[in-house]
């Protein structure tokens, strides 16, 4: 894999986080991304929820060599945080937007309005200044390249004590339903699982469908994506934690290897769920189908050295375990960062996007750009 350029396609001293790419049918390509204010200054830190979050998206009519300063709007509701826009395009050339939401109510009141209990196993606090809840999903479509947005109702699963939160992009399967996976706890007392909603209508509504990876006692399944590969297999790659919540637990302690599960049935069930030796994740995974027949997997790696890495795989994705470790960066100045996304471009480039502090610290977006050998 040859290693073409990296450069900043985005940077405004805002806080710019968790993107994603979509190759739309002229060429056109969006870089979506989350926006929030730059909080160091105001409150001494950064923060992954903020009552000012929205997703945007950038254009590029030159194949990924620069992409337009304007940001456009998906989805952005005053006093919400929206969350990690992910951005897929249909065959028939629609555009779907899935991400998720944080809610929030004055410090101190978040036990009253969403109940003790869950509170404490789903809330946050931002910076003192207010108390936050996780709310639904959300799926938003655009059906003129991105001009404008229509949102879907929420997507929840019944029953469960939090909303769930969504990271990996929709598959579209061959009869045209769609597969949306989702994460979080399922019930009072559980780690997170991971789970699939479906869409039967172009992503105009959706229904929870399956489980994918269910809770355990000792790891929590995050930010699931799903592969489908040439031969009709679903491959969930699934970020892993231990528990969170154990006091005196470095949060950096808690990143597992990856895990994953297949299901040979279009995600109605999924199969054991296997730890992938070494495949160290503490990103979400994401997986691209390459034009050569191999696939590219990309990570965010966050312990030291800092940085974005990828692995060449078969078609499969049944050696994980073996493919070669790629270094794309190791100058990252922290763990903030990684959350990729690639494309393959008609000439054979790929763009591998992601999120990474510059030189003073402040969050931009950018862009790897490879060719396989």
């Amino acid at each position: 894999m040859q290693i073409l350029e990296t450069k900043i396609i985005y940077r405004d001293g805002e806080y710019v986080s968790f993107p994603n790419l979509a190759l739309l049918k002229d060429g056109t390509i969006l870089c979506a991304f989350r926006h929030a204010p730059d909080r160091v200054k105001e409150f001494g830190g950064i923060h992954h929820l903020d009552p000012c979050a929205k997703d945007v998206f950038l254009y590029s009519h030159d194949g990924g060599n620069t992409f337009e300063q304007e940001l456009h709007t998906i989805l952005d509701e005053e006093m919400i945080s929206n969350q990690d826009p992910c951005l897929t395009v249909l065959s028939g050339g629609r555009i779907l937007s899935s991400s998720y939401r944080w809610i929030f109510a004055p410090v101190g009141e978040g036990p009253v309005v969403w109940g003790e209990k869950r509170y404490q196993q789903c809330g946050n606090r931002f910076f003192d200044k207010l108390d936050a809840f996780i709310g639904d999903a959300n799926c938003s479509y655009s059906d003129d390249n991105g001009k404008t947005w229509t949102l879907v109702p929420r997507l929840y699963v019944e029953g469960t004590p939090c909303g769930v939160a969504v990271r990996g992009n929709v598959v579209e399967l061959p009869n045209g339903e769609l597969l949306m996976p989702y994460y979080n706890k399922l019930a009072l007392g559980q780690l997170s699982s991971a789970g699939l909603f479906r869409s039967t209508d172009m992503g105009e509504s959706w229904e929870d469908y399956s489980i994918i990876a269910p809770a355990t006692a000792e790891k929590n399944f995050y930010e699931p994506n799903i592969f489908r590969t040439q031969s009709g297999r679903l491959v969930a790659l699934i970020r892993t934690q231990t528990d969170t919540s154990i006091p005196g637990m470095r949060y950096e302690d808690t990143y597992l290897n990856v895990h994953t599960t297949v299901s040979e049935d279009d995600g109605k069930t999924w199969g054991p769920v296997t730890e992938i030796p070494n495949f160290w994740g503490s990103n979400p995974i994401h997986a691209l189908q390459l034009k050569s027949g191999k696939v590219l997997v990309t990570y965010g790696y966050r312990r030291a050295p800092f940085g974005i890495r990828a692995r060449l795989c078969n078609g499969e994705l049944t050696d994980l375990s073996e493919a070669e470790e790629i270094i794309l960066r190791e100058d990252g100045a922290h763990g903030d960062l990684g959350y990729t996304n690639a494309i393959q471009l008609d000439n054979g480039d790929i763009l591998v996007v992601y999120y990474i502090a510059d030189e003073n610290d402040t969050r931009v977006i950018a862009v790897t750009r490879l060719r396989e050998d």
